[in-house]
């Protein structure tokens, strides 16, 4: 049975159809460069600029969408040797501490995007008891002079993303205030 494309299907999928053409295209662009420079003797000079950049996109959207099919490795040692009500409040835990760690990226991720942004510019500033607008200094990449901001944005898109499906399943799995859908296949959400 084929699947009808429609936008609800394409925004509860965005992650991996993200992951998927930045991974296409890198490697297009890999392929390419090699041809171009081994046969032309003519390399794509901002070749490396692009595929890093769209690298990144891939990782961090692949990641994401990795969590959300529940496709991570995970070690679970300690967990298969207790059983019962002992199991369920490791592994609620472990789901705390989860959460915990994906907000901790995700802020400073998102801080890590403002200082690509702003490199050491100041936004406003008080000179003599007045308030004064300063300049804001953005940081672009070396060859196709892009801010920067476009790669890094993709890190805490990623974090933020994997951060939503940890509360989402815990919401439904631990504490069962969430009616179970199929979330993790995509599409029926």
């Amino acid at each position: 049975m084929k699947k009808k494309i429609t936008p609800k299907f394409i925004l509860q999928n965005l992650d991996a159809i993200i992951c998927g053409v930045t991974l296409t295209i890198c490697v297009i662009l890999v392929n390419a460069n090699v041809l171009f420079r081994y046969f032309l003797n003519n390399p794509i000079k901002w070749a490396d600029e692009v595929v890093t950049s769209l690298f990144v996109w891939t990782v961090f959207m692949g990641s994401a969408y990795a969590h959300r099919r529940h496709a991570h490795l995970g070690v679970d040692i300690i967990v298969n040797l207790v059983h019962g009500k002992s199991r369920q409040v490791i592994e609620f835990i472990v789901s705390l501490l989860e959460i915990a760690i994906l907000l901790l990226l995700t802020y400073i991720s998102g801080q890590y995007v403002c200082n690509l942004i702003w490199k050491r510019g100041i936004i406003f500033k008080i000179v003599d008891g007045q308030f004064q607008w300063g300049t804001v200094k953005l940081t672009y990449t070396d060859t196709l002079r892009i801010p920067k901001w476009i790669t890094g944005i993709a890190v805490p898109l990623g974090f933020g993303l994997s951060f939503c499906y940890s509360i989402y399943f815990f919401l439904r799995d631990k504490l069962h205030i969430i009616k179970p859908k199929n979330l993790e296949e995509g599409g029926k959400a």
